[in-house]
């Protein structure tokens, strides 16, 4: 492959002076300061980008793609020759044919590949506090439309370049005002200088304080959704996606750490190679430091490097030291500035690119031949094809068919009910048949989206390393909780593809109601309803208990909307709703039901509407609080009072019905430094008076009787040696055998970092026994899984409930050491305790972790929604 590389004709050309055109204006001449003296804001970049559109219409050519939560617009701007702007149209219909080798002759691929320019792509500022790379885009921008030099001008007649000046406008404007307001006449190099120190959230992250770089593949939040809309449109062949680390470091190219997803194929990592010593000779001419290889791996699929290489594009991560102000003193003495940031991120962009332009025929084939490959792993690999029986909850599986549609996925229709055998589906070993009703999803493996349909819907990721960067495993329809199986068969039977998913048709189902409406509780779906219901004060109660009514079973949980003590309106309310929210919704004319509970019995318990406190700011985990925040607002619309913990002290509690503790920044520690022992009594009178204390991971650690003291559970530790050694027999002799502390103490650095590793609990998916007669259990089924990315554990409560537990051998998928399965054996996931009228409800891990665990919103819900009215859930039992 070497031979096939022009690595370093680029290193000569980059030390001249390149010729500039003059009518192009520098960004200092629209934003009024020098790269580097300060840090530029969304509209003054905003500014720059039509300053170029006037002035180089023959070098770029801009697209906003569309707008983030505060409204500010995304853009691309795309540059290259003018022949090439000309024909864009017809690049992007050349790219979209190599990505389909089904539909491409060979002779075809030779000609695309000789005469069309290959597409590469920038993103800078998916954090919007690693703010060197928006800096550098606007460098990079000048200097695309500006130049006129030989080198220039052949990158841009081989490239057509995609730039992304800003992923994540809301989070760098967030960076940009703190930075304004900290700094002073000049900047302070001292590291505990303010300026260097951000506050609570910080701008790393969106709007609502999501990772942006750890929403590719889910697609929870709407800068996402309207960028990978967008990249599809262009399909990359390169992809770099720049970012900021601890000051300390110098720069990160690739090729990456290992692990690598085993649906990346080995010609990425050759790819990511070359272009990691392409870029080391850029620095190595001018002497700067670098690294490579180490920390950064390429395994979870919603990375801006590991999506993009599992969508064909060669995906890269470059990390510059950073993540302070305009100038600060390292460890090593180095004064690090914003200019020298700004220079090396430039830098490798422009490696890139030339790297690319010299190699823009091989790359184009490559990329072809990625597809090719894919669809032929596809044909003849052991699993051909996923289905997706969406039976058991239509909307949900709608849900996740439209998620993968709009990652490319192509999916077809079963017309008519079919029975298939030799089927597996998730955690399950042995092979089984079953029958599948007509419009079941197939979702064959024989596509262009192979590798990526794969990474995001296999049940066991390969590991075999003990270090992620991020989680271990993710598998969607467990996730999501929809019944998906996999054939190692070709599926040949008539189907239909889907371009456009339906959502179930929402119905009321007899005529109108004239005691109650009644809609069971098995649905996202309904939770919409019940909180437009309950936010606009009309009653409603939980059924604590099953029954059939016309013929229909009714679990726990179910809704019951009594006519007569509700307005006229009513009828015209709850057709809306059934309509609205895809919802099948049931009329009763009697609250006489043919067997269980009738409708007007004490277990179908009047549900109080929601005031609901949120805690905020510091020491709040604000990606905790921030899936609360996004949940709420746009997935249920449930109102809510984000309130900062010192309010605590002097608001008056009695009128909210829960208190949501999200996760902290030390596992309960965060929230005990900022609560005394008054605020802390404070709550507990509250709970005692009627109200639900909710706490999740730090939340529920600090409320243990380990920490808080409001709750009697107490956190889990590490059991030691009752005596610092002991003997054991050995066939030949008898040795002493050291305590665990004893022999950490004499282990290598090498040993302990392996040992560290080795402990951690990456994101691993596990398995809950969970008690559905409970109802923070209500509409579910007996056995849950849950992603755990702590080491939080609880013992099991004496004195409460303990409504889901870690089931015996709990790893389902992912990563755990032998030592933590143990520890997690029959210990508590959801803890439920009463104090006084109040509940007490402790999650040990975090429901809506990044907001892709579609099937744990009702859980977290239900203690929400249902458990505040609940005063005694033995009404469930018989």
């Amino acid at each position: 492959m070497k031979s096939l590389f022009l690595l370093f004709s680029f290193i000569i050309t980059l030390q001249a002076q390149p010729v500039l055109d003059q009518k192009v204006p520098t960004p200092k001449q629209i934003i009024g300061h020098e790269l580097g003296d300060k840090f530029t804001s969304h509209s003054k970049i905003e500014k720059y980008i039509f300053a170029l559109q006037d002035a180089a219409p023959n070098r770029v050519r801009v697209f906003p793609y569309g707008e983030t939560y505060e409204e500010r617009t995304l853009y691309i701007l795309v540059f290259s020759s003018p022949d090439n702007l000309n024909r864009l149209e017809e690049i992007k219909a050349n790219i979209q044919q190599l990505s389909d080798p089904r539909k491409i002759r060979s002779s075809e691929v030779e000609r695309i590949a000789e005469s069309s320019p290959a597409i590469a792509w920038l993103s800078y500022g998916v954090h919007g506090n690693e703010a060197s790379s928006p800096e550098a885009a606007l460098d990079v921008m000048y200097q695309l439309a500006s130049r006129t030099d030989n080198e220039i001008n052949f990158v841009l007649q081989n490239l057509v370049i995609v730039i992304d000046p800003l992923l994540n406008p809301d989070g760098h404007e967030r960076y940009v005002n703190f930075q304004i307001t900290r700094t002073g006449a000049k900047p302070i190099e001292d590291r505990a200088a303010a300026e260097h120190n951000e506050d609570w959230p910080s701008g790393r992250s969106n709007h609502y304080f999501f990772d942006l770089n750890r929403d590719w593949a889910w697609l929870t939040q709407k800068e996402t959704q309207h960028r990978i809309k967008v990249y599809q449109e262009w399909k990359p062949q390169v992809h770099v996606d720049y970012h900021e680390m601890g000051y300390n470091s110098s720069y990160f190219f690739f090729p990456s750490f290992k692990p690598i997803n085993k649906n990346i194929p080995p010609n990425t990592a050759e790819w990511g190679e070359f272009y990691g010593k392409a870029n080391a000779a850029a620095f190595d001419a001018k002497g700067w430091s670098y690294w490579s290889g180490e920390v950064f791996d390429l395994f979870y699929p919603g990375f801006g490097d590991s999506w993009p290489s599992l969508n064909g594009a060669i995906g890269m991560t470059y990390e510059q030291g950073g993540q302070v102000g305009l100038r600060v003193k390292r460890n090593d003495e180095v004064i690090l500035t914003l200019k020298d940031r700004i220079e090396h991120h430039v830098t490798t962009s422009f490696a890139t690119l030339k790297a690319t332009a010299d190699n823009r025929e091989k790359r184009l084939k490559d990329f072809y031949r990625f597809f090719k490959d894919a669809i032929d792993e596809g044909k003849n690999g052991t699993t051909k094809a996923f289905i997706v029986d969406p039976t058991k909850d239509l909307s949900k599986a709608a849900k996740m068919i439209s998620l993968l549609r709009q990652q490319g996925v192509e999916i077809s229709q079963i017309q008519k009910e079919i029975s298939i055998n030799g089927l597996k589906t998730y955690f399950q070993k042995k092979e089984f048949s079953k029958i599948f009703p007509a419009g079941s999803y197939v979702i064959s493996l024989e596509q262009p989206a192979k590798r990526f349909i794969m990474s995001v819907m296999e049940e066991e990721p390969a590991i075999s390393d003990t270090f992620f960067y991020d989680i271990s495993t993710w598998a969607l329809p467990v996730a999501y909780g929809v019944e998906t199986y996999w054939t190692s068969k070709p599926i040949s039977i008539p189907t239909e593809q889907v371009n456009e998913v339906q959502y179930p048709e929402g119905k009321i189902v007899g005529e109108e109601a004239v005691y109650a409406y009644v809609f069971k509780w098995h649905s996202n779906d309904a939770i919409k309803a019940l909180v437009w219901l309950l936010q606009n004060d009309y009653k409603t109660h939980v059924a604590m208990k099953e029954f059939t009514m016309n013929g229909e079973k009714f679990g726990r949980g179910s809704i019951v909307v009594p006519v007569s003590s509700n307005p006229t309106d009513i009828h015209d309310k709850m057709k809306d709703l059934a309509e609205n929210n895809n919802l099948t919704i049931f009329s009763a004319k009697s609250g006489y039901t043919e067997k269980g509970i009738n409708l007007g019995s004490d277990r179908a318990v009047r549900l109080k509407k929601p005031k609901i406190i949120v805690i905020t700011n510091t020491p709040v985990s604000s990606e905790s609080f921030g899936a609360i925040w996004s949940m709420f607002d746009n997935q249920y619309g449930i109102d809510f009072v984000p309130m900062k913990i010192d309010r605590l002290r002097s608001i008056d509690l009695r009128d909210y019905t829960a208190i949501i503790f999200p996760d902290d920044w030390g596992n309960g520690q965060g929230y005990k430094s900022q609560l005394d022992s008054n605020a802390v009594q404070k709550i507990k009178t509250w709970i005692a008076g009627g109200g639900t204390f909710i706490g999740i991971e730090g939340g529920a650690s600090f409320a243990s009787s380990t920490i808080g003291k409001i709750a009697s559970v107490k956190i889990k530790e590490k059991k030691k040696d009752e005596d610092e050694k002991k003997k054991v027999d050995d066939s030949t002799r008898r040795e002493e055998q050291l305590s665990e502390e004893e022999l950490e103490k004499r282990m290598t650095v090498e040993e302990r970092e392996r040992k560290q590793r080795l402990e951690q609990i990456p994101g691993t998916m596990l398995k809950v026994k969970l008690d559905n007669s409970h109802p923070l259990g209500f509409g579910y089924d007996s056995i849950i899984a849950v992603l755990k990315t702590t080491q939080t554990m609880f013992e099991l409560s004496d004195k409460g409930y303990n409504v889901g537990i870690y089931t015996k051998s709990p790893r389902l998928s992912g990563y755990l050491s032998k030592e933590k399965a143990k520890m997690l054996e029959e210990t508590p996931f959801l803890v439920h305790e009463r104090l006084g009228g109040g509940n007490i409800i402790l999650f040990a891990d975090d429901p809506n972790f990044r907001l892709f665990w579609d099937n744990l919103n009702k859980v977290f819900l239900n203690s929400v929604l249902l458990m505040p009215s609940i005063r005694d859930v033995t009404m469930t039992a018989e």
